[in-house]
C-alpha cells in the first residue's frame, strides 16, 4: 500500500499525518523507552531526540511506537536469533511460521509488510541489518551511503559504517523519506561529507523509463551465489532479461578484483574496537542510567545477572571479543586492519569504474562489502518460493527457506548515488509488481 501523499505540500510538511514506526534504537524524548532491546536501558533517559525523529516529526509525520530489533542490533552474540530481544520476545516473518525475519531491523520490515505502519526506519549498523529483513519481509529496503543521514541520538554499534534508512512499501515511498531525513547534521561529522549543497530530488528521479541506457554489471560471483539455489538463480536471470527489456545494458562476465561473498573476509578487530569505544561514549552521555553500565564490561556483567537475558540461552560472545580486542580506535593494528578493510570495500567501486558501470546488480543474499565501503543499497522484491519448496531451518531453528518465502534483488552504486539507485529500483518495480503477489502470499494476516 503505497502512502499517497500530496506531493505538492512544501517539503518541511510533505509527511503531514503520515503514521510510522522506528525501530528501538532511535531517541525519542517522549514516554516511550529507548533500548536497543535489553533489560540494561529500560528506564534509561536521554539529553537529545535522534536528528532522524526530530526531522520526520517536522515534517508532519506520526509516530505510533517502536519495533522489534536483534538486541543490541545484533551485536551481542552469535547464538542470538534474528528479531529476538529481552524486552519483548521473539519476532518473527510474516511467510510462513517460525520464519526468521533476518536482520537487525527486522521488526521494522515485519511491520512494513503488515501495513501497521505506512513506513518505518530501520538502522544498518554493519552488513545487511536493513537489506536482509526487507528481503525476507518482500518490501523495500534502502541502506543509504554512510553520511547521508544523521546517525546523531541512536543506540551505536559501528560510527564508521552505521547508517539510517527507509523501509517500505514501495520504492517511491523510500525515495520521499529520504528526501526528508537526508542532509548534513553538525552533531554528526560523518554528514560532512555530503557532496552537494542541495538534497537531490529522489523522488523526481523515479520514472519509468529510468533504465534506458543504464550500464548495470553483474558480477560472476552473483551468479554463483544465485545459482547456488536453483529457485533464485532462474529469477535472477528473468529479472535480467527484464532489465533489458527495459533499456538496460548488462555488463557480464566481470567480477569483484579482491572481494569473494561469503568468504569471512572482514576483520572482527575493526568491529570490536569501535563497538566497545562507542559503547563507552553512549554510556557515559547518559542523562539517566538505571544500572549504572559504563561500559561492555559492566553490560556483560549485567546481562549475567538478569535472568531475562537468558544468558545461559545466548551467551554474549561478541561482547566478550570487544571487550578483549587489544588497542584503540588510534593505534597502529586498528589502522591497519581498517586500511585493509576499506580496501575491500571500494571493490564495489573499482568495478564499476573499470567497465563503466553505473550501478551493480546482485541477489540480495550475496554478500556484498557495502559496509565495510559505506556504501547505499536498495532491496527491491523479487519473487516468492514455490509452494512445493523443501522447508530449511537456520542453526537457530527458525525457518530460513520455505513456500512463498520471499527474495529479492539488491542494486548498489557509488557513494551518494542514490537518486541513480531509486530510479533505476523504481523502474525496475513498476515493471514488475512483486510486492502486490507478496502481499497475498502473507501467513501472518493483517488485522484491518
Amino acid at each position: 500500500m503505497a502512502m499517497f501523499m500530496d506531493t505538492t505540500i512544501p517539503l518541511p510538511q510533505a509527511l503531514h499525518g503520515i503514521p510510522f514506526l522506528v525501530k528501538d534504537t532511535f531517541v525519542t524524548l517522549d514516554q516511550m523507552n529507548t533500548t536497543g532491546g535489553p533489560y540494561a536501558l529500560a528506564g534509561a533517559r536521554y539529553e537529545f531526540e535522534s536528528t532522524i525523529m526530530t526531522n520526520l516529526r517536522e515534517a508532519g509525520a506520526i509516530i505510533l511506537g517502536k519495533t522489534n530489533l536483534s538486541e543490541w542490533g545484533m551485536s551481542r552474540s552469535s547464538k542470538c536469533k534474528s528479531g529476538w530481544l529481552a524486552l519483548y520476545g521473539q519476532a518473527v516473518g510474516g511467510f510462513y511460521q517460525d520464519q526468521d525475519p533476518q536482520g537487525s531491523s527486522s521488526g521494522s520490515a515485519i511491520a512494513t509488510s503488515l501495513k501497521l505502519a505506512s513506513f518505518t526506519i530501520g538502522g544498518e549498523k554493519t552488513c545487511g541489518s536493513i537489506l536482509y529483513p526487507a528481503q525476507k519481509n518482500g518490501v523495500v529496503g534502502l541502506k543509504p551511503t554512510v553520511g547521508l543521514t544523521s546517525r546523531f541520538g541512536t543506540i551505536p554499534t559501528n560510527p564508521e559504517q552505521d547508517s539510517v534508512g527507509p523501509i517500505t512499501q514501495y520504492v517511491k515511498d523510500s525515495a520521499i523519506i529520504l528526501h526528508v531525513i537526508a542532509g548534513k547534521d553538525n552533531l554528526d561529522c560523518a554528514t560532512e561529507s555530503i557532496p552537494f549543497d542541495k538534497i537531490p530530488d529522489y523522488e523526481a528521479a523515479c520514472q519509468r523509463d529510468a533504465l534506458k541506457g543504464v550500464r548495470i554489471a553483474a558480477p560472476r560471483s552473483v551468479y554463483r551465489v544465485a545459482d547456488s539455489d536453483p529457485e533464485v538463480g532462474v529469477a535472477l536471470q528473468n529479472a535480467i532479461s527484464q532489465f533489458r527489456e527495459l533499456g538496460a545494458i548488462i555488463v557480464e562476465d566481470v567480477d569483484f578484483e579482491h572481494w569473494k561473498p561469503g568468504s569471512g573476509q572482514r576483520e572482527d578487530l575493526f568491529g570490536d574496537v569501535l563497538l566497545r569505544e562507542a559503547f563507552e561514549e553512549f554510556f557515559a552521555n547518559l542523562v539517566e542510567n538505571p544500572h549504572r553500565i559504563r561500559n561492555v564490561s559492566d553490560l556483560i556483567d549485567f546481562t549475567k545477572s538478569t535472568s531475562e537475558e537468558d544468558y545461559e540461552g545466548y551467551g554474549e560472545n561478541w561482547f566478550g571479543s570487544a571487550r578483549d580486542a587489544p588497542g584503540t580506535s588510534g593505534s597502529e593494528e586498528f589502522l591497519s586492519v581498517k586500511a585493509r578493510m576499506e580496501h575491500l570495500g571500494h571493490d564495489v567501486e573499482r568495478l564499476l569504474d573499470n567497465h563503466h558501470c553505473d550501478i551493480l546488480l546482485a541477489t540480495s543474499s550475496t554478500d556484498l562489502p557495502l559496509d565495510i565501503g559505506r556504501l547505499p543499497g536498495i532491496q527491491v522484491p523479487l519473487g516468492l518460493y514455490s509452494a512445493d519448496r523443501e522447508i530449511v531451518r537456520d542453526s537457530k531453528g527458525m525457518v530460513a527457506k520455505a513456500p512463498n518465502i520471499p527474495y529479492g534483488i539488491t542494486l548498489t552504486g557509488r557513494r551518494y548515488s542514490e537518486e541513480k539507485l531509486l530510479a533505476c529500483a523504481y523502474a525496475f518495480e513498476q515493471a514488475t509488481l512483486t510486492v502486490r503477489l507478496n502481499e497475498e502470499k502473507l501467513w501472518i494476516k493483517p488485522s484491518f
